[in-house]
């Protein structure tokens, strides 16, 4: 064999023995302007919210929902109603209220179901649903 060939590929096993024993982030990284595009969240710790801070954070606002029996879009209201639109199974209302940490709702005609409101940081669970809050 030549000595070209043999010194080339004597570097290219060095650079790849070398990349492989690196112990920076692999994987594709999407950056933006030279840093990454996704910022470093601190995790927030769950938090029960009591019946005013359940007012609060869902009354007059809008949610993506996603529940065992279906997802879609919900609408709270503060007189305790709300409206939602069911991505398989159309429109409808309901009802919901909250005393202490206790939450609960009914979908339709459906039983109420309750549960402790909780917030994550990036969504409420809510009962039987998840919730993450729609901005415009």
């Amino acid at each position: 064999m030549n000595r070209p060939f043999l010194r080339t590929a004597a570097v290219l096993s060095l650079a790849l023995a070398l990349a492989a024993c690196t112990n920076s982030p692999k994987g594709v990284r999407i950056t933006n302007g030279g840093t990454s595009a996704t910022t470093d969240k601190t995790p927030v710790p769950i938090t029960n919210f009591n019946a005013e801070q359940i007012r609060t954070a869902i009354s007059g606002k809008t949610f993506q929902y996603t529940r065992p029996d279906g997802n879609g879009f919900v609408t709270y209201n503060a007189d305790g109603t709300f409206s939602f639109q069911d991505d398989a199974k159309g429109g409808g209302v309901g009802k919901w209220t909250a005393n202490g940490t206790q939450y609960c709702e009914s979908w339709g005609k459906g039983l109420p179901e309750c549960g402790v409101f909780k917030n994550t940081g990036d969504a409420y669970f809510a009962s039987n649903s998840r919730l993450v809050e729609m901005k415009t």
